[in-house]
């Protein structure tokens, strides 16, 4: 089950927007601060603040279209427009994670303790 969501969880990063990956990994990978990430994409420190909330919101709502799709019914806070565009592009994101990467591919990816034993003992 921790090798299938961090696969999913890769997935879901790599489908991102590409402002949004980028906010995501520098956030959370490369622990840069966010005025650094604001200089680089040319925004102000409250709208990586913004985009680095919109970009949770997608990971948790994506995660959980591929894991438990029953909490996305429970994950939004208004109600949702099912024709409309933001929910066109939310399908289209959840369809992006599913179609990364097989079922096989995630059971074979090593967890994050795994690769981190591997490393130290290799």
């Amino acid at each position: 089950m921790a090798r299938e969501r961090q696969a999913y969880l890769r997935d879901a990063i790599e489908a991102l927007p590409d402002r949004l990956a980028t906010v995501v990994r520098g956030c959370f990978f490369e622990d840069r601060p966010m005025r650094e990430l604001a200089e680089d994409l040319g925004v102000t420190e409250s709208r990586i603040s913004q985009m680095r909330a919109e970009a949770l919101r997608l990971l948790r709502d994506g995660l959980n279209s591929q894991l438990d799709p029953a909490m996305l019914a429970s994950s939004g806070d208004r109600p949702v427009n099912a024709t409309g565009a933001v929910a066109r592009r939310k399908a289209a994101y959840y369809a992006q994670i599913a179609a990364r990467s097989s079922y096989r591919d995630r059971l074979s990816m090593p967890t994050a303790g795994e690769a981190a034993a591997a490393s130290m003992s290799g």
